[in-house]
């Protein structure tokens, strides 16, 4: 016979003992008496106050959600405010989701909070944003330090409209955004994500290349255009095995009244083509902050270029602790030929 199965005698004098069961319950309803019925009462009085100090945070969260709204994530002011650096890029790449969808975007979150569409063959940004949530982290935070509720903001070469976001979100609904894209294609996703964030009020998208001056067509190199059967396909025309397409022209200084608070430039292939177009814009904005992503290899001129701007402006580049160090014109035509630049009299924050 198996050891399991072997029964030992029951030795005389021992008395069998109440089952399990009955001596649970007896000593969770407390209806026997002595030291156990007292036991109990306490845990229950016990119980009692966890029960209501429970109800009391609860109360204080509802009264939370009602003043700033139901939401399980920060502003984005507030979110790259709140820790160090590794901390914040960890919450929000937490947080990243994609669906892909057939038109050949994959819709996205960007920043923890925002829905953000991209083109699905994208090499270049969209995979930053689809597995981290963010671009450029040490730009972004840059951005958000040294941008304040309303004012007015420019993004040029605003391509998904992440930092049009941005700065959407920093300004609030007493500020302003202009966006400009030029490219159809990347144009029609940057409105997308405009308008599933809310931010048509705050934000204004022109398919407009900026430029020295005004012009009714300016070819604009296209590396994303969309599925070839897509919609926007007849835009795009392939000269010299480069993809083009053509937008209206506009210089910067021309297209907004009055003064700009701060002003991004992302595209670093017409930077001094840009720059010609903003003396008008510099003189009447005291406060103007430009950030401008520069590539000394991708500028018609890129010496001249750094001469006219290091003439209104210290030149600084923003660094990879966000921080703006000042830097020389030998600098940014030799070691540092590609880096942000930050162009202001303001010091930044």
């Amino acid at each position: 016979m198996p050891k399991d199965d072997t029964h030992l005698p029951m030795t005389e004098g021992a008395r069998p003992r109440a089952g399990l069961v009955p001596r649970f319950l007896s000593w969770l309803f407390a209806t026997g008496s002595g030291p156990a019925r007292s036991t109990m009462h306490r845990t229950h009085e016990e119980l009692f106050r966890m029960r209501g100090e429970l109800a009391t945070l609860r109360a204080e969260m509802e009264a939370i959600h009602a003043v700033v709204g139901r939401r399980d994530i920060a502003t984005v002011d507030e979110l790259l405010r709140g820790g160090n650096r590794r901390q914040v890029e960890a919450l929000i790449r937490d947080r990243t989701q994609t669906v892909p969808l057939p038109d050949g975007s994959v819709l996205c979150r960007a920043l923890g909070r925002f829905k953000m569409f991209t083109d699905a063959a994208d090499g270049g940004i969209a995979p930053h944003l689809l597995l981290d949530g963010y671009w450029e982290y040490w730009v972004t935070e840059f951005v958000c330090r040294n941008v304040a509720r309303g004012e007015t903001a420019m993004d040029v070469g605003a391509v998904y409209g992440y930092y049009t976001i941005l700065l959407a979100d920093l300004v609030g609904p007493e500020g302003r955004v202009e966006a400009l894209e030029p490219n159809p294609w990347l144009h029609w996703l940057l409105l997308r994500n405009i308008v599933v964030n809310g931010l048509e009020p705050i934000a204004t998208v022109r398919r407009l290349a900026a430029t020295e001056s005004a012009r009714d067509a300016v070819k604009v190199p296209a590396l994303l255009t969309g599925p070839a059967e897509g919609p926007f396909a007849h835009f795009f025309t392939t000269e010299e095995a480069l993809r083009v397409c053509t937008a209206p022209g506009v210089a910067l200084q021309d297209l907004v009244p009055g003064s700009v608070d701060f002003l991004r430039i992302g595209c670093a292939a017409s930077a001094d083509a840009i720059v010609a177009g903003i003396p008008h814009l510099i003189d009447r904005s005291p406060k103007l902050r430009i950030l401008l992503e520069y590539d000394a290899n991708r500028c018609r001129d890129a010496a001249a270029m750094l001469v006219a701007l290091a003439a209104r402006f210290p030149l600084r580049f923003v660094d990879g602790d966000s921080r703006a160090k000042p830097c020389t014109i030998d600098d940014l035509l030799g070691p540092r030929r590609v880096t942000t630049l930050y162009l202001s009299n303001v010091e930044p924050c």
